[in-house]
C-alpha cells in the first residue's frame, strides 16, 4: 500500500497504470527469462551478499558519504543499507542491528520485485539451480 501511494505521489498517475502491459515493449517477440529461487535459498544469498558488502568496506564508503554531504539528500539516505549505516551513525543502532536491518530490507525488497514482475505474463520464469542453458534453449525452440 505504502509503495503504491509512493508510485502515486512521484508519477502523478494511478499506481496501475505503472504496471506492465502486455504491449509495453517494442520488441513483442522477445523472449523475457525471470530467474525464480527456492525462498530460503534466496534469503541465504542475500544474507551471504550483504555480509560480503560488510567485508569489502560498506560501512567505511557509507562514512565517507556521509562526510561528503550524503545527508542533504533524501533519495540516497533512504537506499536499502545505507539508511541503516546512517542510523548506526547517528546512535539509533548498533553495527549488528544496521546489518541485520539491511538484510531484512534486501529481502523484502526482492519479494516485492517478485510480487511486481509476477504481473508480466511475458515473462518465462527459470530456476537458477536448473540447468539454464538447456531449459532457456528448450523455451527458445517451443
Amino acid at each position: 500500500m505504502i509503495r503504491a501511494l509512493e508510485v502515486i505521489e512521484i508519477t502523478g498517475k494511478p499506481f496501475t497504470a505503472n504496471l506492465p502491459r502486455e504491449d509495453s515493449t517494442q520488441y513483442p517477440d522477445a523472449l523475457q527469462c525471470g530467474l525464480v529461487m527456492d525462498r530460503e535459498h534466496l534469503r541465504t544469498r542475500i544474507d551471504d551478499r550483504v555480509d560480503l558488502m560488510w567485508e569489502k568496506g560498506f560501512v567505511a564508503e557509507v562514512d565517507s558519504l556521509i562526510r561528503d554531504g550524503i545527508l542533504d539528500g533524501v533519495t540516497a539516505q533512504r537506499a536499502i543499507g545505507y539508511s541503516s549505516l546512517i542510523a548506526m551513525r547517528a546512535g539509533k543502532m548498533s553495527e549488528g542491528e544496521a546489518k541485520e536491518e539491511t538484510k531484512r530490507a534486501t529481502r523484502q525488497y526482492a519479494r516485492r520485485q517478485e510480487t511486481w514482475f509476477s504481473r508480466d505474463a511475458r515473462i518465462n520464469w527459470i530456476s537458477p539451480q536448473s540447468d539454464r542453458f538447456a531449459t532457456i534453449m528448450q523455451k527458445i525452440n517451443s
